[in-house]
This record gives C-alpha cells, sequence and structure tokens, in this order.
C-alpha cells in the first residue's frame, strides 16, 4: 500500500513544484520545465484541479500538469488537454509515481468533459496506459534558395511586435494555412497566444508596405528554425520567404525550410520547385476518453494508422519555446 497522496496544487505550492522540475529535467542549463508550468499557469483557461502534486510525508515527490488546448480533427472542435510536463523526483523514480498521476490525471479529464489528451512522451511507458503512438506528424518544405526569387522590385518590408487587433485577420490566415490539415492545435484569440515567452524566439507580425501581410515564428539565431509561418495571400508569401532566405546564410544553407502543410493552398499557387519530408514518431501520442466524440476519434486513428488518412500536423502553443 502506497503511503503518497495526490491532490491539486495550491498556490503555496509553486515554488516546491518549480524545484521539483529543475531536479527532474537536468538536460540543460535553464529552467525549462519549471518555467513552462509558470506560462501555462497564465492562461485563461488554466484548471488548477489538473495541475496535480504527490506528497509523500509532507515532501514534494511528483507533479503533472494538463492544460486545456482545444484541437481541431476533421474540421471538428475537440476539448483537448496537452499533458506536460510530468517529473518525479529522482529519488522516487520507477516506483508507481509517475502512474499514479497520470492516471488521476486522465480520470479527472473524463469528469470534466474532455475528449483527448496529446503528448510527447516516451512510448513504452505512456502506452501502458492506452496512449497511441504516430498521432501526428512533422511536415517540412524545402525550397532551394536558388529558386527563391522575386521579378518585380520588391516592396518594404518589416517585421513588428504582434498586436491585439492583428489577431483576427492572423486567425484567418491560418485557417488558411493550416485549417485543412486533418488534426491541428487551434492558436488561441489572446495576445499571450501569440507573441513568445522565450528570448530565443521571435513571433512577429508581417507588414508589407505598412499592411499586416503575415506571421512568423522563428528562432532568432537560427533563422532556418522557423516554427510557424503565415501569409495573406501567394504574393506575401513570395515575399516572405524572399525575405527569410536573406536571413541565412548560402555557405551554410541550400535550401529554406518552412513548416507548412503540403495541402496549403499556397504551395499549390506556387511554380517554385520544392521537396515535401513528413516524418511521424512513436513519441507522437494520444489517448482517447469516454465520450460522444469517442467513435469518430477511434474511427480518425485507426485510419492514419492505416495509411487511409493522412496524419495532421500539429504546431506547439508559444509556452513550449521556453522548452
Amino acid at each position: 500500500m502506497t503511503s503518497w497522496i495526490i491532490r491539486s496544487e495550491l498556490p503555496s505550492d509553486f515554488h516546491a513544484i518549480a524545484e521539483l522540475h529543475a531536479l527532474a529535467f537536468a538536460y540543460n542549463f535553464g529552467m525549462g520545465e519549471a518555467a513552462l508550468v509558470s506560462a501555462l499557469r497564465t492562461r485563461k483557461n488554466f484548471d488548477s484541479e489538473l495541475s496535480l502534486v504527490c506528497l509523500k510525508n509532507d515532501r514534494f515527490i511528483g507533479h503533472i500538469l494538463f492544460t486545456p488546448q482545444e484541437v481541431q480533427i476533421e474540421g471538428n472542435k475537440v476539448k483537448n488537454l496537452i499533458l506536460a510536463p510530468l517529473s518525479v523526483h529522482p529519488e522516487y523514480q520507477k516506483q508507481g509515481v509517475g502512474s499514479a498521476l497520470i492516471t488521476e490525471g486522465l480520470h479527472r479529464a473524463q469528469q470534466k468533459g474532455y475528449e483527448l489528451s496529446t503528448v510527447l512522451g516516451h512510448p513504452h511507458f505512456y502506452s501502458r496506459f492506452g496512449f497511441r503512438s504516430n498521432a501526428w506528424m512533422d511536415e517540412q518544405v524545402k525550397i532551394p534558395l536558388e529558386t527563391i526569387f522575386v521579378t518585380e522590385t520588391k516592396p518594404f518590408l518589416r517585421e513588428r511586435r504582434v498586436e491585439s487587433s492583428d489577431l483576427p485577420i492572423l486567425y484567418e490566415m491560418w485557417e488558411t494555412n493550416y485549417g485543412l490539415s486533418s488534426f491541428s492545435i487551434l492558436p488561441g484569440h489572446s495576445l499571450l497566444d501569440w507573441i513568445s515567452p522565450s528570448n530565443k524566439v521571435r513571433a512577429s507580425s508581417i507588414l508589407i508596405g505598412e499592411e499586416l501581410a503575415g506571421y512568423i515564428r522563428y528562432r532568432e539565431r537560427e533563422p532556418n528554425s522557423i516554427i510557424m509561418l503565415l501569409a495573406r495571400d501567394r504574393e506575401a508569401f513570395v515575399y516572405i520567404t524572399s525575405y527569410l532566405k536573406e536571413k541565412l546564410n548560402p555557405l551554410q544553407n541550400t535550401h529554406l525550410l518552412l513548416p507548412i502543410c503540403s495541402i496549403s493552398p499556397l504551395l499549390k499557387q506556387l511554380d517554385w520547385v520544392y521537396d515535401i519530408t513528413q516524418k511521424t514518431y512513436a513519441e507522437y501520442m494520444v489517448f482517447i476518453l469516454d465520450g460522444l466524440s469517442r467513435p469518430s476519434l477511434l474511427s480518425y486513428f485507426k485510419d492514419i494508422h492505416n495509411g487511409t488518412k493522412t496524419r495532421g500536423y500539429l504546431i506547439w502553443p508559444t509556452e513550449f519555446d521556453l522548452c
């Protein structure tokens, strides 16, 4: 019989939870998951009942966070939770703490009416709870730099900080650029959903001739590590890709790498040469909860596993730029 307890987090727990993540995730010099949890708590839909701690003799030995994040599957909105992070104190690992937190978290998610949970996690561990692997894919368009050119005079293009008034237009652009994907994370309607909390990532509105024409989110020191790209139309897409090309060192880069769905209308309008790579991994996992959508979700993930439907492409919320 276990001697620990699991309960929802309290504000007085924040320091202990952050310290626990710092102990459990020592893969880099930063705070990583500790900072991620702090950022996710600022969300309007944050639910402290889905942030669970495990204590033994008043000592914090585990924490798990489920964050509400709506997704779209085949055009239908689905109530989803992102499972991240999960940490167990190094002295208590492999003793069932993580399993107990996952089981309790999924039970609470079921009671609250959620239909799906997504996680980027170890397949051998999460599959024990019913998580399914290879649930989505990475998709990347590779455009040779010499292919990218603008014949006419380029208009003035610049980046600026995203403003609240940009959001309705950016959301419309997202629907055109990514909304056709069979499985996608729906962006939010808050300014916090479009700017990055990481000082290593720039998330910018793109102005062409002082009109809002697109959006890019990329790692500043790695301009070819583009996380998200939106364009108003084909013309804007051409100008934005040409702008991004100019950021690259041609001695180190031969292609511009873009995170765009292969079914995007913008690509179909191009006469450029490009290649598309699609990769999925066992770590890309989902758990289907009981509910009205369960039959359709089971059918969808069965079809992508059998290859009769194409996997979707997920772009993680801005808070995950911290990890």
